[in-house]
């Protein structure tokens, strides 16, 4: 469980980082890094990143370098990824959302494709803000509270839905509820073919079912196998057992918070892969996560500068003391030295806190015991600011210094994912000895290893990037942020699709099942072409969203047409229509110009 081996920490952990740069720098090359100091209350810059792709992110540091708390470092790039609550996630989901549908849209697309299926085990990760930062996953329970908890902090009426075997949310707006499924991808298109169905028509009318597909991401949008239409047919028309659930709530409402507090000499690392392959439930489940990242909370205090008692958990009468306070050594002692009469040992915790879920850890330090005999100085593990715990080291026999290295992980790997543990010290010293013994801690070193979900990481894009940083400390303080990064230049995108060859934009047609066509694009890599296509029909003019998840489909080839399928559109009504290319290596283009064509009144 330990090592005898004096400040390990620094090498290790660099060993560990330069493995994982190493691994990518065959094919991409070494990570580009940009380092900010910040002493002002905020910040903005300005990152370019180059290349002919988004880069791949690597790493993302906030390092406390003051001898203040820096409080609720908080940062975003190009307006993106402040989750600190549900209403910064809100402002970033609902941004340029004006009505009670687009907002409800919006959280319906948002949640889906931040999430893929495994269920956490832990309970907090019913709350989007928890799950979204931590873990990225959740099966259909999770979802539909995540889309609740959005959509009633945006001002919506929402409520979930038991459907035997499965979970959904509905949404109220337009004097209506309508199911919106973020677990499946899914909503399916009203009779009227303008308005989302409830679950009250859809247990109805099992040929609104029927004829959707139901995606798996957004490019792998082919037709349903049969099984795979059915599945949902029984699930959401057999009303007998369908009944409305609040048994989320007491999670999915809180009112849960990213807060934390880097104290002088403390620092957030952030990676955008699993460096250190550990996760939630890592012994109980062989299931690795489908994408997870790690991250690390490190603190090595200065404790010639730093009285850590300022950050200590203790009472008066636990019987400690600091060398800021009393100038004597070790850096954190013995205050009124134990006798026959007064035996009770002294005490502090350090406290390690963390908004992300805890997965495992170690802890260095230096134990002093001045006295052979009627002194100890003891380290024990708690979930608890104090409480008897699990000891990990008891520095009884002897005397002078002892260095050493615990290993966390099984205490922390036994239980469900924590946000924070305490390390308890118990020291004794010797009022008997001439002078009298001193016990105590002088150093210490704390690797708290986290894990983190990467579509919540600050990610840097091609071209220019803008960073803004702010936190919620008061007076002076002293940051460093440091990002990495691996530029791309290997890959071009495909082209964006300019040109509809049919119908012209504008044009009137006479059928409900219009061929649309398009001019092709091209690719710029040598080698390289388009392998496919991907087709959004909407009944808006931004096409922002489709009409139906059966009218946003994948062509599954380089042919540039496209035949809208039956029974989804409407006479004499105008339809927008817009398409992107997939190259043979995967990259995807970006959505092109936005057509339009109308319906005839007497369209059949």
């Amino acid at each position: 469980m330990f090592i005898i081996n004096p400040r390990l920490a620094s090498s290790l952990a660099a060993c560990s980082i330069v493995f994982f740069f190493a691994a990518h720098s065959v094919s991409a090359g070494e990570p580009k890094t940009f380092t900010r100091v910040i002493t002002g209350p905020q910040d903005e810059y300005v990152i370019e990143v180059a290349g002919t792709y988004d880069p791949e992110n690597v790493e993302i540091t906030i390092e406390n370098l003051g001898d203040t708390p820096v409080v609720n470092p908080r940062m975003t790039v190009n307006g993106l990824y402040d989750w600190y609550d549900i209403s910064s996630m809100l402002a970033e989901i609902n941004a340029g959302c004006t009505t009670d549908e687009e907002k409800a849209l919006a959280i319906w697309e948002w949640v889906q494709w931040k999430r893929f299926q495994r269920s956490p085990n832990d309970e907090s990760s019913i709350n989007p803000v928890r799950n979204m930062n931590g873990y990225g996953y959740g099966i259909c329970g999770h979802t539909a509270a995540w889309v609740k908890a959005l959509a009633v902090a945006a001002g919506l009426k929402a409520r979930i839905w038991e459907i035997a075997g499965h979970t959904i949310s509905e949404v109220y707006y337009n004097d209506g509820w309508h199911m919106l499924d973020g677990n499946v991808k899914v909503f399916y298109l009203a009779r009227d073919n303008r308005t989302i169905a409830s679950l009250a028509e859809l247990e109805k009318d099992r040929w609104l079912i029927e004829r959707t597909i139901h995606p798996r991401d957004p490019w792998v949008r082919p037709a349903d196998p049969p099984g795979r239409n059915l599945e949902f047919v029984r699930y959401l028309i057999t009303e007998r057992d369908n009944w409305e659930s609040d048994g989320y709530d007491h999670e999915a409402l809180k009112d849960y918070k990213m807060s934390m507090t880097l104290k002088p000499g403390e620092k957030l690392i952030r990676w955008w892969k699993p460096v250190l392959s550990k996760f939630e439930g890592r012994d109980k489940d062989a299931l690795v996560p489908q994408m997870y990242a790690n991250g690390q909370l490190v603190w090595e205090p200065d404790l010639e500068k730093t009285d850590l008692l300022d950050y200590a958990a203790y009472e008066r009468w636990d019987n400690v003391t600091s060398r800021q306070r009393d100038g004597q050594s070790p850096a954190v002692h013995v205050a009124e030295p134990q006798n026959q009469l007064y035996n009770r040992p002294s005490s502090f915790s350090i406290p390690i806190l963390s908004p992300y879920p805890v997965v495992g850890g170690h802890f260095w330090c230096r134990l002093v015991k001045e006295s052979e005999s009627g002194s100890a100085a003891s380290v024990s593990f708690n979930t608890r600011s104090w409480g008897s715990g699990d000891n990990l080291y008891n520095f009884r026999w002897g005397s002078g210094v002892q260095d050493i290295e615990l290993d966390l992980d099984s205490r922390i790997l036994e239980r469900a994912a924590l946000d924070g543990y305490y390390l308890s010290f118990a020291l004794r010293s010797n009022e008997n000895a001439s002078p009298p013994r001193q016990a105590g801690v002088d150093w210490f070193r704390s690797v708290s290893d986290l894990q983190v979900s990467p579509h919540s990481l600050p990610a840097l894009s091609l071209g220019r990037n803008v960073v803004r940083y702010w936190d919620s400390s008061e007076g002076s303080k002293k940051v460093r942020i440091t990002h990495k990064w691996l530029e791309k230049t290997d890959n071009h995108s495909p082209g964006r699709v300019v040109q509809a060859a049919s119908p012209s934009i504008g044009a009137e047609v006479k059928t409900l099942e219009p061929a649309l066509k398009w001019q092709p694009t091209g690719d710029e890599d040598a080698g390289d072409q388009v392998a496919d296509y991907q087709v959004m029909l909407s009944l808006r003019p931004d096409c922002r969203w489709p009409l139906s998840p059966a009218l946003y489909r994948n062509v599954g080839s380089k042919a540039c047409e496209w035949k809208v399928p039956g029974s989804f559109l409407n006479p004499g009504t105008t339809y927008y229509w817009k398409v992107r290319a997939r190259d043979s290596r995967g990259a995807v283009g970006g959505w092109g110009e936005i057509f339009s064509f109308k319906t005839a009144v007497k369209a059949k």
